[in-house]
């Protein structure tokens, strides 16, 4: 399901004198609200952002690239067996208010440029910020932490850049740990399972190791974060900007159609 419903608001001023244009608007942004709250927000939520019967349609590059056009026809003609309905009875001005109400929700009344240089983020991610250590695009690069392939898709490039830069949001509060066997053998790994009796670690090259809790003698925090924690002062804003522009481009071109990318 793509849309439940979008809530909408005025984008454009009705023609008048002495502030009523402002007022206007003002009103029906109040209205856009209302009508969100009392729609859309039981399948969206009230920030668009997803909630138990509906998807993320505020940051959701798949939505966030249709154009407004597109997003209209959504809304006029529904999505079939989807349980996306029509709201068609609205009337296209509302109907156009919506999208515009949509984008506001978005953070953007028009699509977001893609920042800094996605080549020369491309050549940091597998060069100089060593992203591809852990991190995997396209099939290319480590396996120790998340695929980034899709990963910009639900993520605004503000919200990408903080989680590069805060690591407890950007790994999930996944940690890596140093685990001690009592034959002597040392491990850095993280830990993808645990039980009353076993342990499930995955090492940096990727590969999956179960242990017995009696092979196990410590476990303890790694001195090496699973990811580094200082790339404010290892990257410049520019350097950190071409990252997430090579972040946001992959996405992008991921949802692109094969007739797109001919």
């Amino acid at each position: 399901m793509l849309l439940c419903a979008g809530g909408w608001a005025a984008h454009a001023q009705i023609p008048g004198q002495n502030g009523k244009p402002d007022r206007a608007r003002s009103q029906r942004d109040v209205t856009a609200r209302q009508i969100f709250a009392g729609t859309c927000a039981g399948c969206h939520g009230l920030d668009a952002r997803g909630a138990e019967r509906g998807p993320n349609i505020a940051t959701r590059a798949e939505v966030r690239r249709l154009t407004d056009e597109e997003l209209l026809r959504i809304l006029r003609n529904g999505i079939f067996l989807t349980g996306m309905p029509n709201f068609s009875a609205l009337g296209d001005a509302k109907l156009q208010a919506l999208v515009g109400y949509l984008r506001t929700l978005q953070g953007r009344s028009d699509a977001l440029p893609i920042p800094g240089d996605p080549r020369r983020g491309a050549a940091l991610f597998f060069g100089q910020a060593q992203c591809s250590q852990c991190h995997m695009i396209n099939g290319r690069g480590g396996f120790i932490g998340s695929d980034l392939s899709a990963y910009a898709e639900n993520f605004l490039p503000g919200e990408i850049r903080r989680a590069i830069l805060n690591v407890s949001d950007a790994t999930g509060g996944a940690s890596q740990v140093q685990v001690t066997l009592v034959d002597g053998r040392v491990w850095d790994a993280v830990v993808r399972n645990e039980d009353n009796f076993s342990l499930q670690l995955q090492s940096s090259d990727g590969a999956f190791h179960l242990l017995q809790k009696s092979e196990v003698a410590a476990v303890k925090p790694s001195s090496r974060p699973i990811m580094p924690d200082d790339y404010g002062q290892r990257l410049t804003p520019t350097e950190l900007d071409d990252i997430v522009g090579y972040l946001v481009s992959v996405a992008s071109n991921a949802m692109q159609s094969p007739a797109q990318k001919q």
